[in-house]
């Protein structure tokens, strides 16, 4: 089995979603070649190569040149949609070019299943678990709450009330300042790192926080496109790189199927009772982590992706 794999050309994350799948196709043996833009060289080299099929993420922009081109040629399309559902309007613009497509929510699943397409799988980020692991850390990363990620209206509150709680709070990610009010910026239990801090850094966070809160993305932000309402079910990969590091979390999402052990909060009162409860129950913390821990590794590592790639290509074969 070939793998031409596309390129995101995203930056931030993405960068390193690129040169993860990338590492574990070199270490599973997987052959593949990857590009970044149709560029006369690269496409000479992709049909001496003879791919099996293409896979590329696909998020806020429709890749129409690298979809001509393949179609073109014939080479089998599998899209990877890992913006779904907040960017749903632009996947719909995708998938009707694609031969198998892979979303990483399951809401997405259906609803491209009622919408009449076959071949739908449902193919969460996994995690890079040589990075994303447990580890001792210096004191100045310990936490007793901890959010890492941009501020939706959600989160905002969130932080405005866990303000009030006897709690160490930490908050990461570009624009919090803006956000958050000056009586909460002031707050000496409260440190406020407005940047965004990449993979090698955030896992000194992660295992130095009592508890993670992993508040997601709300499906009707107002700078989403998801004009059709599809409510998020599935976890982000947050999610999992916080359980691979076996550090706590609480998380907003309803568990399910086929991570089913991880902690919900379902109100702000709950979440306060919730984070009040664990943070006095430190051997509640670490069961619930260890459970989440075994949910996520090795199922959903980048290690098993090519093995799930390799299921679809011979249902499709």
């Amino acid at each position: 089995m070939k793998v031409l794999y596309i390129q995101s050309g995203y930056g931030g994350i993405y960068s390193y979603f690129d040169r993860w799948v990338e590492e574990c196709f070199r270490i599973t043996h997987t052959e593949y070649m990857s590009a970044d833009i149709p560029e006369a060289e690269s496409l000479v080299k992709i049909e001496a190569f003879q791919p099996a099929f293409a896979l590329m993420m696909v998020g806020d922009a429709v890749p129409h040149d690298w979809l001509t081109w393949l179609k073109g040629k014939g080479i089998p399309v599998y899209v990877w949609l890992t913006e779904d559902p907040f960017y749903i309007d632009i996947s719909l613009q995708v998938i009707k070019h694609a031969d198998a497509i892979l979303t990483i929510e399951q809401n997405a699943v259906l609803y491209y299943q009622e919408l009449g397409f076959q071949h739908v799988y449902y193919v969460p980020i996994p995690v890079n678990h040589r990075l994303f692991k447990k580890m001792d850390t210096e004191h100045s990363f310990h936490s007793n709450l901890l959010i890492i990620g941009y501020p939706y209206p959600n989160r905002v509150q969130l932080m405005k009330e866990a303000v009030h709680l006897p709690f160490t709070v930490r908050v990461i990610g570009k624009e919090w300042r803006k956000y958050l009010p000056k009586k909460v910026l002031k707050q000496p239990h409260i440190d406020v790192v407005s940047t965004w801090i990449p993979p090698e850094q955030a896992v000194h966070y992660y295992n130095g926080a009592d508890i993670v809160i992993n508040a997601h993305r709300p499906y009707h932000f107002a700078f989403n496109k998801n004009h059709i309402r599809i409510k998020n079910a599935s976890f982000n990969n947050r999610t999992f790189d916080i359980a691979a590091c076996e550090a706590f979390q609480l998380t907003d999402l309803p568990a399910a199927h086929p991570f089913s052990s991880f902690i919900s909060y379902y109100s702000i009162n709950d979440f306060k009772e919730k984070a009040a409860y664990y943070i006095n129950h430190p051997e509640e913390r670490h069961k619930a982590a260890a459970s989440n821990y075994k949910e996520t590794i090795p199922a959903n590592t980048y290690d098993e992706l090519p093995e799930k790639l390799k299921a679809i290509y011979l249902a499709l074969s």
